[in-house]
């Protein structure tokens, strides 16, 4: 196992271990012009990334490990006006990265630096790049300039070419031990049910802590209980699906999906083990015998390709209604 090191104020202690390779690259000179930094959501890739970014940039490193905060580089880089500093994303406009914008970065990075570190360039979520930008970035991956590192950041690697992937260092970060995080969490907030809460995330810290901020345990309870409602015939499907509606993150859609796929599991396997919904293990074991397994498939596929189509302009409100009508017939 490898030693766990500071972190730059150790507010995320499992990064402390990948802080520490890369710093001791660094003080050996064999730092990486390209890194891609891998992991599921919820893990602070994007904060890892932008503190990478404000130690190369610092002009004298405390200790060789940490940004010192204090000078020129470190000064301009909290100001967010560092001119040797770059940050891609997709645009307001847009899903995707543009060949526009990886050609503009290109040109920023083949100038020469103005402060005493780095040139850093950040895209985040690098697999948002289109097919022309990714082409595009290669260049400067194969032909980088000196004293300049690229930092790709994506929760979906796969998705980038393996020409991009191959030309990149990968820092995969993975899920931290249990303990780990739920000792982090339990500092962050004052969380009745820590531990259901990483498992909600899949283990993700950052999103757990989103899950107990938002109070999300009691409100997964409330909507399953509508949904049982409807079964039960004391919940209007047609009120629900007004109500579910107006939330724009078809959040309800969402873990109607989830409970589908654990009914699913539970009605095949004949037990709760390695359901999602750990916090309504208990209601959904009951409910799961009462429901037929070829219409819960239909279901699912319904919600699939409702939430598929959220997008596309559809009444949200007659794609819920239809939804939750199919779950009263498909259960009574």
């Amino acid at each position: 196992m490898s030693t766990m090191v500071n972190y730059p104020g150790d507010p995320y202690p499992w990064l402390g271990t990948h802080w520490g390779r890369l710093t001791a690259a660094f003080g050996q000179g064999r730092f990486p012009h390209a890194l891609l930094i891998t992991g599921q959501p919820g893990l602070g890739k994007a904060a890892f990334a932008h503190e990478l970014a404000r130690f190369l940039m610092c002009e004298a490193p405390a200790e060789g490990v940490a940004a010192c905060g204090k000078c020129t580089g470190c000064t301009l880089f909290e100001a967010g006006n560092h001119p040797d500093f770059f940050s891609v994303s997709p645009e307001e406009d847009s899903s995707a990265i543009k060949v526009d914008q990886i050609r503009a970065l290109s040109d920023r990075l083949a100038m020469s630096r103005h402060g005493g570190g780095f040139k850093v360039a950040i895209l985040d979520p690098a697999e948002a790049m289109n097919i022309n930008a990714a082409n595009s970035l290669l260049k400067t991956l194969e032909e980088p300039t000196d004293n300049t590192v690229l930092v790709l950041v994506s929760a979906n690697p796969g998705r980038l070419p393996a020409t991009v992937r191959s030309r990149c260092q990968q820092v995969r970060i993975p899920v931290p031990e249990r303990g780990v995080a739920v000792a982090w969490l339990k500092k962050q907030v004052d969380a009745e049910q820590p531990e259901i809460c990483l498992s909600l995330a899949n283990g993700a810290p950052l999103l757990a802590l989103d899950l107990a901020r938002g109070n999300a345990i009691e409100e997964r309870a409330r909507h399953f209980q509508s949904l049982v409602g409807i079964i039960q015939g004391r919940q209007d499907p047609l009120a629900l699906a007004a109500s579910w509606s107006k939330d724009e993150d078809l959040t309800g859609l969402r873990w109607l999906r989830e409970w589908l796929m654990d009914l699913l599991r539970i009605r095949l396997t004949g037990h709760v083990r390695g359901i999602h919904g750990v916090d309504l293990a208990e209601g959904l074991q009951a409910l799961a015998r009462q429901l037929d397994c070829k219409v819960m498939f239909g279901q699912l596929d319904k919600v699939n390709r409702a939430i598929q189509m959220a997008g596309s302009g559809i009444n949200r409100q007659l794609m819920t209604e239809d939804i939750l009508l199919a779950w009263a017939a498909g259960t009574s």
